[in-house]
């Protein structure tokens, strides 16, 4: 039995929403034609963000390091620095002859001894007893390199690719690679940027198919890839001006992020703008008619949903850390362009090209009562989404009590999360710095990769040799050390300040710890480490001196502890900007409440089975630093954004029936284009996955599985069972809500 609907008098802001859809139709002749050129002008006259030279190293950093300020000093101090991110390894399996090392100590000798601009100074270790040539038949030889500062980013790199040619040549080791963060960082730049076109094109083909078959047209898909292109465009060279007139850096890791959420967010709003029309022209409305209709529908709400990613990912400036600093006004630019696209180009569009992007399929007309009929047939089969909603309109208490238990199981991963910034380990295996880590792996440990500097400081402790001696042999004897450089080692005789400052008052040793020194492993060792130095230094004879550590393992420690800092500031910040939009759109108390629960319920499920299918299951050991909060926050918006579309059809459903059947009714009737369009973004997402970087395909399958958990588990049984139970909430007068929220035009169930 079909319900009469009631017939009230639109508000006025309700007005003012068909207002703004009339107009973009009367101007879509001009708004087509100006987004064109406003591209054009964009991208012959602004820079491109994702063109501009890699960030630097610094921007990984935290913004306040003790680490760095302790590798200051000590530069300062010694005048010659210890710690190097560019780093040559050379292995002999079988072991180096004498005259290989004696050729290979030679040659690195000489370039050290060298002076002048573009001098490669460098510091050799060993997996051999003593220092390089000093006895036994090392394997694996480390050499730290030292590049002049005033050398650009390419020019060191190929003086890097020089010293290590010569090396090969003089040692004739069959593997000699460049490795360390340095390096590591540029091979993941061109990796990320090559692999890119790849990502854009199977994001390209998986919009293409779906809206085809969704739409059965051709000219549907055609819209949808000429507006993401220019979204694209124009956001990249909105964000390229912005970085040069603000100084801000654009990670690179964004920029698959930013091109996946612009696919995915504006394919959606596509979708159902073409719904909305396509069941209006179905109802004989004249073509520009159901799109100022539709526009004026839709616009309230997609404006709150974008106003919801944009303040959610923009609380990301609050995190404290570079990266993710920067990673917050990328993803929300992307979003606000989206959004303004979708709210004037694809209508204006709509309006222009009309029922031919429709064909072949077309649109059959069909009056009211038909179409009231069909809704109702729809609304009785409903298939298994019907089925699965019915239960949760039934039992909802039960649904939802299930849901929650499932969503928590799956997040029960995070109480074992780890935290890392694995720079080399995380780069596909054909890649010479990875090739470079995996040579020192195996004949000395990735410690040497990154070691950590150990600084004493005292009055006249350079004199104390025997304290200094005894001291180091505490730290070879530590479980957590494979290695140790230190006063009792000249690695450099050329040089006497090595590891006694001229001044006599400091002395260091620079330590390969267990574990990838980017890695949780790593993290740990130091830690224990430091929490045993105070007896170290006593049972030495060293009571009284100052210590002051660092080195890459310091720096990935603060970090993660600086990115679980600031997930403590955003989250909070986050939840409060979602809140407010949903309290503003749908004016009652406890729909946002349980909305954004069910989100966060869905965010903790994802992150926990990334943190089982990675750190467990593949062994990765932990996550990067930046995807359990980068996750976290768009998964929160995201799934808020799309709870606007479902809540908002059960309200207007509930306009003219009992809740629960309207839940049902706006169930089916919403369900299948909001699946759609939770579909596509998933797999826009997923599509990042394609670019072989660890921090890559963990970000790609957080979103790829939170937006599925969301499509599938939180929009389809969760959300509709908490609805049922908690209802509407305290509201404002009905005349105050049809003010704030106009229902989008969700297409019926499409047979």
């Amino acid at each position: 039995m079909t319900v009469a609907r009631k017939n009230s008098r639109p508000s006025r802001r309700g007005l003012a929403w068909r207002r703004g859809g009339r107009a973009i139709v009367w101007l879509r002749f001009l708004i087509v034609p100006a987004w064109i050129a406003a591209t054009i002008l964009a991208v012959v006259h602004l820079p491109s963000a994702f063109e501009a030279e890699a960030s630097e190293l610094g921007n990984l950093l935290p913004r306040s390091s003790s680490a760095l300020e302790v590798e200051r000093r000590a530069l300062k101090t010694f005048g010659l620095p210890l710690l190097s991110r560019t780093i040559v390894v050379a292995r002999e399996p079988g072991g180096f002859s004498a005259a290989q090392a004696s050729a290979a100590a030679d040659y690195i000798a000489a370039a050290d001894r060298r002076e002048g601009p573009g001098a490669v100074k460098a510091v050799p270790l060993t997996d051999a007893p003593g220092m390089l040539g000093d006895g036994g038949a090392p394997t694996t030889i480390v050499a730290y390199l030292y590049l002049d500062p005033a050398l650009s980013e390419d020019e060191s790199q190929e003086s890097a690719e020089r010293f290590a040619a010569g090396l090969e040549r003089a040692s004739s080791a069959p593997v000699v690679k460049v490795t360390g963060a340095l390096p590591a960082t540029r091979s993941e730049t061109e990796i990320a940027e090559s692999h890119l076109i790849w990502v854009e094109l199977a994001t390209a083909f998986l919009v293409v198919a779906i809206l085809a078959l969704y739409f059965r047209s051709l000219g549907v898909p055609l819209l949808g890839l000429g507006t993401v292109a220019i979204a694209y465009l124009c956001a990249d060279r909105v964000l390229g001006w912005i970085g040069q007139r603000y100084g801000l850096s654009i990670p690179r890791e964004a920029e698959p992020v930013i091109v996946a959420l612009i696919f995915g967010v504006l394919t959606d709003y596509l979708v159902f703008f073409v719904s909305g029309y396509r069941r209006r022209l179905r109802q004989g409305e004249r073509t520009s008619e159901a799109v100022s209709e539709t526009t004026g529908e839709l616009l309230p709400v997609i404006l709150t949903a974008a106003l919801m990613i944009a303040g959610a990912t923009l609380t990301l400036l609050l995190s404290g850390v570079r990266f993710l600093s920067a990673f917050g006004p990328s993803m929300a630019v992307a979003v606000v362009v989206s959004a303004l696209v979708a709210m004037t180009l694809v209508p204006a569009a709509l309006a222009i090209f009309g029922r031919a992007l429709l064909w072949p399929r077309g649109v059959g007309e069909q009056s009211p009562a038909d179409a009231d009929a069909e809704r109702d047939a729809d609304v009785e089969e409903g298939g298994a989404r019907g089925r699965l909603l019915g239960v949760a309109v039934r039992v909802p208490l039960l649904t939802a009590v299930v849901c929650v238990l499932a969503l928590l199981a799956a997040a029960s991963g995070l109480r074992h999360l780890e935290l890392g910034n694995p720079v080399m380990r995380g780069l596909p295996e054909a890649s010479e710095p990875r090739q470079g880590y995996d040579a020192a792996v195996a004949g000395i440990g990735p410690g040497v990769l990154g070691p950590t500097m150990l600084v004493l400081e005292g009055e006249g402790i350079a004199k104390r040799e025997g304290e200094l001696t005894s001291f180091q042999t505490e730290l070879e004897g530590d479980p957590q050390v494979v290695g140790v450089l230190g006063p009792a080692d000249q690695p450099l005789p050329s040089r006497a300040g090595v590891m006694l400052a001229p001044n006599g008052n400091a002395a260091r040793y620079v330590l390969a710890l267990d574990g990838d020194p980017d890695g949780a492993a790593a993290a740990a060792a130091l830690s224990e480490l430091e929490d045993e130095l105070p007896a170290m230094l006593e049972r030495s004879g060293l009571r009284g001196v100052q210590t002051g550590v660092t080195g890459d393992t310091t720096i990935a420690s603060e970090l993660s502890e600086d990115t679980t800092t600031a997930f403590e500031r955003v989250a909070p910040a986050a939840l409060l900007v979602l809140l407010l939009l949903l309290w503003f759109l749908l004016r009652s108390w406890a729909a946002p409440l349980y909305l954004v629960g069910s989100s966060l319920l869905v965010v903790a499920a994802a992150l926990g089975i990334t943190v089982y299918v990675f750190q467990d299951l593949l062994g990765y050991g932990e996550l990067a630093f930046f995807v359990p909060v980068a996750s976290a926050i768009l998964l929160l918006a995201l799934g808020a954004d799309y709870n606007v579309f479902l809540i908002s059809r059960i309200w207007q459903e509930a306009e003219d029936q009992e809740l629960r059947p309207a839940i049902h009714t706006a169930g089916i009737r919403a369900g299948r284009a909001i699946t759609v369009a939770g579909f596509i973004l998933a797999l826009s997402f997923a599509a990042v996955a394609l670019i072989p970087i660890q921090g890559f395909r963990e970000i790609a399958f957080a979103l790829f599985i939170g937006l599925l958990l969301d499509t599938l588990v939180a929009r389809t049984l969760l959300v509709p069972a908490l609805v049922a139970i908690f209802g509407r909430g305290k509201r404002a007068t009905q005349e105050t809500t049809d003010n704030q929220l106009s229902t989008p035009p969700i297409e019926s169930a499409a047979k």
